[in-house]
């Protein structure tokens, strides 16, 4: 399934809870609960997402198939919920994938209506920074 594919899904899945505050507050208890802790080696200074109030870290893991694995973890409740839905929409994509495909399941679920300026562009960096990293690893594969 492509990136684009599973954002959809996810919007489908989560656009069935009509109160959009309901439908924030769900992602922000659920979505990141599965989601699995970068081990130590990974919460780098490299890693770290610069520009977030909270620690947020990016790991990429290069897959078979030239498939990419993406890994977020934050300290913060809130964006560990976001971010796990980042995982879950880009991770098994190959990066021309990743980069053809705007996070928009922020806006379609209004989940962007409950972010402070500073989570916004906190998530903003968090997006600019996947890209990078992804187009590094296209060029060096």
């Amino acid at each position: 399934m492509s990136a684009s594919a599973r954002q959809d899904l996810l919007v489908e899945e989560y656009g069935l809870i009509d109160d959009p505050r309901e439908r924030f507050q769900i992602i922000v208890e659920t979505a990141g609960g599965g989601s699995t802790p970068l081990p130590e080696s990974e919460r780098t200074e490299q890693n770290l997402v610069p520009g977030c109030v909270s620690k947020v870290w990016l790991a990429l893991r290069p897959q078979g198939g030239g498939t990419v694995e993406v890994l977020i973890e934050s300290e913060s409740p809130a964006l560990a919920g976001i971010a796990a839905l980042f995982c879950r929409v880009y991770s098994g994509s190959n990066p021309t994938e990743i980069l053809a495909t705007e996070p928009n399941f922020i806006e379609r679920l209004g989940i962007d209506r409950f972010l402070t300026p500073t989570r916004a562009r906190g998530l903003r960096r968090l997006r600019e920074m996947l890209v990078e990293r992804v187009s590094e690893l296209a060029e060096a594969g």
